[in-house]
């Protein structure tokens, strides 16, 4: 993997049981031990690693201890052939958590980017008691294909089995990882500017999105496997169950079907905040993120 799939610490591995059997996830910290923790979530996609969040951590520097994972089934983390869908990914997550957990018991600050929101949202009444905050970027809770038909994840079942078939499978998953598909997604969804498209950065997305056994998270996810519901209403009874402030950060770019159920969101949060950006506005504009999450004055506060 290239250093752009790393937020600039220092990697570990953590073992977490899922599906039965235990599945090696990788974890990475920067910073100082004793700072404030900052737990930076991954956006589900194709392409998902940490290093999404290398701007984010470069503009935070040493004030906190800024820590990151790849998500069970994408980046460095181990990609078994395994059924994935939201409860997994809570599962990982309560298992990155609890590993976490310090003795001098100081919050942490989760940051959500895209689609990993209803996952951390799942865990709301369990865990944000722990939480100094939750700060969503750029929230989604419907995959690609449920979002442009309008029909559940469980529709797309058939599409998840035909892409873990061995020979077929690959096949069909090397055409959708293809260079001009890749570009086309994230120069409509990702990100803003066309200059990050270079010939480099897409190989180094197609790189990442053909890893041996990528092709069963993804699936998942591009299909809606991933989703936690099939409406926003979910998530606006998960924000009722936090025990700590909700801090939505939109992309004004985003897709409209997504910036509705964004705004949707944002009329349930504390503080909301305007960014450039589409889904990828973490990534793209990471400093001027950081500068949005740690300045109190940064965004709009509600009563």
């Amino acid at each position: 993997m290239n250093l752009r799939s790393r937020i600039g610490g220092d990697p570990e591995n953590v073992q977490i049981h899922l599906n039965d059997r235990d599945v090696r996830v990788t974890l990475e910290r920067r910073g100082p031990e004793n700072g404030d923790l900052w737990l930076l979530l991954p956006a589900l996609s194709t392409v998902s690693t940490r290093g999404e969040w290398h701007d984010f951590a470069d503009a935070m520097d040493e004030r906190c201890q800024l820590v990151s994972f790849d998500w069970p089934g994408f980046g460095d983390s181990e990609r078994p052939a395994m059924p994935y869908d939201a409860n997994v990914l809570r599962e990982a997550l309560s298992g990155i958590l609890q590993h976490l957990q310090r003795a001098d018991l100081d919050k942490i600050n989760v940051v959500a980017a895209g689609h990993s929101v209803p996952i951390a949202l799942g865990l709301a009444e369990q865990y944000s008691q722990q939480w100094a905050q939750l700060v969503v970027v750029a929230p989604t809770f419907r995959g690609p294909l449920p979002t442009m038909t309008g029909r559940a994840g469980q529709s797309f079942n058939w599409v998840r089995q035909l892409v873990g078939l061995p020979v077929v499978g690959p096949l069909l998953y090397r055409l959708n990882t293809s260079r001009p598909i890749l570009k086309l997604m994230l120069r409509r969804h990702v990100w803003i500017n066309r200059n990050l498209l270079t010939p480099q950065r897409l190989r180094e997305q197609q790189q990442i999105s053909r890893q041996p056994g990528a092709r069963f998270a993804s699936v998942a996810f591009v299909t809606g496997g991933l989703d936690a519901a099939a409406d926003s209403q979910w998530w606006l009874v998960q924000t009722q169950r936090l025990h700590c402030s909700l801090h939505v950060v939109l992309a004004n770019e985003a897709p409209p079907r997504s910036k509705q159920e964004m705004l949707t969101l944002a009329d349930k949060a504390n503080r909301v905040t305007d960014l450039n950006g589409r889904l990828g506005l973490h990534e793209e504009f990471g400093r001027l993120l950081a500068e949005a999450v740690g300045a109190n004055e940064t965004g709009m506060q509600k009563p």
